[in-house]
C-alpha cells in the first residue's frame, strides 16, 4: 500500500477495518481477537481472585496466608491484563500500512482476492455474517465458488463485524458510494 495516499476508513470495528483508495478496498484484521478475549479473562480473574483474597484477609474466615496468595494472584493478574490492554492499543494504534490485509477488492479488475486463496471475479463473491459455535458474535465470510472462507471471526471484546458485509456487498455490487451503510 502506497503510504502517500491515505485511503478512506469505511469502517472501523476495533479489531477490523475496512479501507477505500478509490481502486481498492482492503479489509484488514488488527490481530486483537484473541488479545481482548486474554485481557477479558484475567480482568476477571484479578477481580475475583483479588476479592476472595480481600474477603478472606478481612474477615480471617480462612487463613489469613491463603487469603494474601490469592490477594497476591489477583494483583499479578490485575497488572497483567494492564499489559495486555495497552498491547491491544499499540495494535490499534499501528498505521494501517503496516497491516496486511485478509482480503482485496480491486474495482478496476473486478477481482476479489483473500488471504492464502486464489482470485476470484466479483460477480462470483457474496460477503454475510454467520454464527459461530461457542461464541455470541458472528463471523464475516466470503461464499466464493471455492467454498466459503472466513475472512473475521467476530469477538464480542474486540468490536465484532459489525456491518462489514453491508458494506463489503455494496463494494461488490459496484455502488459508488459505501460512506452511508453502518
Amino acid at each position: 500500500m502506497d503510504t502517500s495516499s491515505q485511503p478512506e476508513v469505511l469502517a472501523d470495528t476495533g479489531g477490523l477495518v475496512v479501507t477505500d483508495d478509490g481502486r481498492r478496498v482492503l479489509v484488514i484484521d488488527r490481530g486483537t481477537g484473541p488479545l481482548a478475549v486474554l485481557a477479558f479473562v484475567l480482568g476477571v480473574l484479578a477481580v475475583v481472585v483479588g476479592g476472595f483474597g480481600v474477603v478472606a484477609l478481612v474477615t480471617g474466615a480462612s487463613s489469613r496466608a491463603l487469603g494474601a496468595v490469592l490477594v497476591a494472584v489477583g494483583v499479578v493478574s490485575a497488572v497483567l491484563t494492564f499489559v495486555v490492554v495497552r498491547k491491544i492499543r499499540r495494535h490499534r494504534r499501528r498505521p494501517l500500512h503496516e497491516c496486511r490485509p485478509v482480503a482485496v477488492i480491486d474495482r478496476k479488475l473486478g477481482l476479489f482476492s483473500y488471504r492464502g486463496g486464489a482470485l476470484v471475479q466479483l460477480d462470483q463473491v457474496r460477503f454475510a455474517r454467520r454464527l459461530q459455535i461457542g461464541s455470541s458474535s458472528p463471523k464475516l465470510v466470503a461464499v466464493t465458488p471455492g467454498g466459503t472462507k472466513v475472512l473475521k471471526r467476530g469477538n464480542p471484546f474486540d468490536g465484532g463485524v459489525g456491518g462489514i458485509d453491508e458494506i463489503l456487498t455494496a463494494v461488490a455490487q459496484g455502488q459508488p458510494d459505501t460512506r452511508n451503510i453502518t
